[in-house]
């Protein structure tokens, strides 16, 4: 079994610093670049499924591999971002100020309308588990969100929902997972962007970033 897991390309969401949550964003001009060249290289994976979150930053990402593989984009609903509730749309630091979140209060249902980390991460692992089910023998690509990530690894590394794995995805970054000696899934490969190399640095959103 190989999963490659390609978070999506850039959007005008993350190219701004917003909360995007279920909301949808398009691409940005580096976005669509960034597409193209996780395309190309997909495009000699073998990998015989694409499947896509259902939105557009990632649907039209998931698009961009399809043109280089031939594969058919197939919708699935929970692959989609963490649903963030009425602070979707705001900069990060808009969504702490007027729910008063610190730290962990992230995920802890401050926010009217947010999906919970426990319901998230239920849903992730059992999506992303029943893929890995699917392609035992295989390879297949999932495009996918940096919440996505973050919460299956999460899950795989037995963490609390009070807790959080410390890894970051980036656009286009490609998380590769197989089957262990053990026979449980295993993470072979943590955010590989040696095909973006040519488009210059690689870019971090602006919540990221440190002078």
């Amino acid at each position: 079994m190989t999963l490659l897991l390609l978070r999506h390309a850039e959007s005008e969401g993350n190219a701004t610093g917003r909360i995007q949550g279920w909301s949808d964003h398009g691409l940005t001009d580096l976005g669509r670049q960034q597409a193209e060249a996780a395309g190309r290289h997909l495009a000699g994976s073998e990998a015989v499924a694409l499947y896509s979150s259902t939105l557009r930053r990632a649907r039209d990402t998931a698009e961009a591999v399809a043109g280089h593989t031939g594969l058919e984009v197939v919708d699935v609903p929970d692959l989609r971002e963490y649903r963030f509730g009425e602070a979707q749309g705001l900069l990060w630091s808009e969504a702490a100020e007027r729910f008063g979140l610190v730290g962990r209060d992230w995920g802890a249902g401050g926010i009217p309308g947010e999906e919970g980390t426990t319901a998230f991460r239920d849903r992730v692992q059992r999506q992303i588990g029943e893929l890995a089910q699917r392609h035992a023998s295989d390879v297949a690509i999932a495009v996918i969100h940096g919440g996505v990530l973050g919460a299956f690894v999460s899950r795989l590394m037995g963490l609390d929902d009070s807790e959080y794995a410390q890894i970051y995805g980036a656009n286009c970054g490609i998380t590769t997972l197989t089957r262990g000696m053990d026979g449980n899934t295993a993470v072979a490969g943590l955010n590989d962007v040696c095909h973006l190399r040519a488009l210059g640095e690689i870019a971090k959103e602006p919540w990221l970033a440190r002078e």
